[in-house]
């Protein structure tokens, strides 16, 4: 009797195993390697640029990978099942920026003098940034960002909205959406910073 409870807690055990061997792995992703930047000068020569961590509301802070059925009910966010981000998509979009864009806040030691850069400051809200599915074949990604700007006798705010479309109706096609989109994002920040730089009120000298 003992012998037959002893096998059959075994085979329980060993079903168990099985069972949790079958379900595969999370796919996890991030934005790829980063293009090469262009040839041209970069606008922000004269600019120091300082990206504060991006926010995001609390359901976007875990590393889920969401998208939305437009043509069932674009209300409900769905998240992947076999897909993620490898951390928030806000720490995904504060990495690029800062690679791209920014020196860190806690970067290296700068030159005071008179041809010191300009400094300015962006702090940054996550608002949207899923995959939309116009029909079961059909979608595209979705990024949109409040920006805060502040320095040097400016402060301006925007919201910018990209879209770009997905290559393929899946997770990996809104992951190629997504990191364009970001791609996107840090060019609009340059211009809009260049710009508002070049606007900015001459600074008071002082003897």
């Amino acid at each position: 009797m003992r012998q037959l409870a002893l096998v059959l807690v075994l085979c329980v055990i060993s079903g168990c195993s099985l069972m949790t061997s079958r379900a595969p792995p999370k796919t996890e992703f991030d934005f790829g390697p980063e293009t090469s930047a262009p040839a041209d000068p970069a606008p922000l020569s004269q600019v120091q640029l300082v990206v504060y961590d991006v926010s995001a509301p609390t359901w976007m802070d875990g590393t889920a990978m969401y998208y939305r059925l437009a043509y069932q009910n674009a209300a409900v966010p769905l998240p992947y099942a076999k897909s993620e981000w490898v951390m928030s998509p806000a720490a995904l979009l504060t990495e690029r920026l800062r690679s791209r864009v920014a020196v860190r806040v806690d970067g290296e030691a700068r030159l005071v003098g008179v041809h010191t850069a300009s400094v300015y400051r962006i702090h940054s809200e996550l608002l949207e940034f899923e995959q939309i599915f116009d029909a079961s074949d059909r979608s595209h990604g979705v990024l949109r960002l409040r920006a805060t700007l502040e320095g040097e006798g400016v402060w301006a705010q925007r919201t910018f909205a990209i879209v770009r479309p997905a290559p393929t109706p899946n997770a990996a096609g809104g992951v190629i959406a997504l990191a364009e989109c970001s791609q996107e994002l840090a060019k609009l920040l340059e211009e809009w910073v260049s710009a508002s730089h070049s606007r900015s009120p001459p600074s008071v000298k002082r003897e």
